[in-house]
């Protein structure tokens, strides 16, 4: 950073909206005003460089295809999508106030600073902190703009100006925690105290500093400022966040001890073992089918959509090993996906006109959501024929699969065999 540091650093904190031309033109004043130091801006290095025109860097495909990373990138995309369709409604590109800002401190020799958290950490911290309720209702929020429902900003009702108001921000927060008091923490809180954190550091080095932040972060900003010891420590605000107990993760475990109790109950039942081999065979084709069908129908390669057919069986009897990765990996042999990608799609979403049909079409071409869509339907089909086979498939299989009825009377006389069987061990 460019600038002799003062004797006695200070902070000013100038609250913008992101796609606002009025905070563009705040910025602009203040900076040169105030010739600062340095301008400390809401931003990380690799947003930063987008917004140098830099080309973005390809996402690493391991991670997306970790866990719940997938979804993660919805909710990215989802913030992305709201704050580009603001932009277009008022007429400017989402991120003016940060390169306005950055703009001006070179004309003014001031260094530039950038002290917000990475964005992948954010978003993998807001996203786990959301129940798995909130979490439905973002994709269902997403899914619904995809076909033009929801999602308008209505200018008449909406002012983009008044963003920068104390009260118009701190309701818009309010109605935020309100829909999920986890990912406000992750989106807001926790971005407070780490922007605080780095903007202290430049005072204490002695520099006067312009942040220039988001209007919803000024004021937490603020408070940590005038009263530092309230600051949570900063290793608590870097990192993934993890819940230590997982449902999911417990629902599998039990899931799958559930099937190798059904089947054993079944073996010491007396069932013959072509009727299990037949229950097998069935519920192989079963799984397979209907995930290779929804993979296709993702725009899935031909080898992608049947490895994710050939997997689809596991997951019943083990839901952490979802045909949808093994899916996506095979199609990552044929696609390369970019944070671009989000661009181009939300680009996609922004035409009204065309039908829904030939935007879904257009968005397939798009690698991220191929590979996005291709890793949910191939789970959707496993999960769907996971649900629809006791009922559809399992009668016809013979055995004592005919009814509920006969199902019960089988794994009870298999828990007395087995009972009896113990008896006999250690009686």
């Amino acid at each position: 950073m460019s600038g002799e540091p003062s004797r006695q650093g200070s902070v000013r904190v100038v609250g913008t909206a992101h796609v606002s031309e009025q905070s563009v033109a705040e910025v602009e004043e203040v900076v040169e005003g105030e010739r600062p130091d340095v301008v400390a801006v809401e931003l990380d290095e690799g947003r930063f460089n987008q917004l140098q025109g830099e080309a973005p860097e390809d996402l690493d495909p391991s991670d997306l295809l970790k866990g719940s990373m997938a979804f993660q990138f919805l909710a990215y995309w989802m913030l992305s999508y709201v704050q580009t369709r603001l932009g277009e409604r008022f007429d400017i590109t989402p991120g003016a106030d940060m390169k306005a800002a950055v703009d001006a401190a070179e004309r003014t020799g001031a260094g530039v600073a950038l002290v917000d958290r990475d964005i992948q950490v954010t978003i993998q911290r807001f996203w786990s902190r959301m129940s798995l309720r909130e979490k439905l209702r973002m994709v269902w929020s997403l899914a619904l703009a995809v076909v033009g429902v929801g999602g308008d900003v209505d200018a008449e009702e909406f002012d983009i100006e008044n963003l920068t108001d104390t009260d118009v921000v701190t309701a818009m927060m309010e109605e935020f925690r309100q829909f999920s008091p986890g990912g406000a923490e992750a989106l807001i809180d926790e971005r407070d105290a780490y922007l605080a954190h780095n903007l202290l550091a430049l005072k204490q080095q002695g520099h006067r500093v312009v942040a220039v932040v988001g209007a919803g972060h000024r004021a937490g900003i603020e408070g940590y400022l005038e009263h530092p010891e309230t600051l949570p420590p900063m290793e608590s605000l870097v990192g993934a966040h993890s819940r230590r107990f997982s449902l999911f993760k417990l629902g599998g475990y039990v899931l799958t001890l559930g099937f190798l109790v059904f089947f054993v109950l079944l073996v010491m039942a007396g069932v013959q073992r072509l009727v299990l081999l037949k229950v097998f065979g069935a519920w192989f084709l079963f799984n397979g089918v209907f995930a290779f069908g929804l993979a296709k129908l993702a725009g899935a390669h031909w080898p992608s959509a049947l490895v994710g057919g050939a997997i689809a069986w596991l997951t019943s009897l083990n839901p952490l090993l979802a045909p949808g990765w093994f899916a996506g990996y095979v199609e990552l042999r044929y696609i390369t996906v970019n944070i671009s990608d989000i661009g181009t799609l939300n680009d996609i979403l922004s035409d009204e006109e065309s039908p829904v049909r030939e935007l879904f079409g257009r968005m397939v071409d798009v690698p991220l959501f191929r590979l996005i869509a291709v890793v949910a339907l191939t789970n959707v089909g496993s999960m769907i024929a996971s649900i629809l086979f006791p009922f559809v498939v399992l009668p016809f299989v013979g055995g004592p699969f005919h009814s509920v009825g006969q199902v019960t009377t089988a794994m009870a006389q298999g828990i007395q065999n087995s009972a009896d069987l113990l008896l006999g061990l250690f009686g």
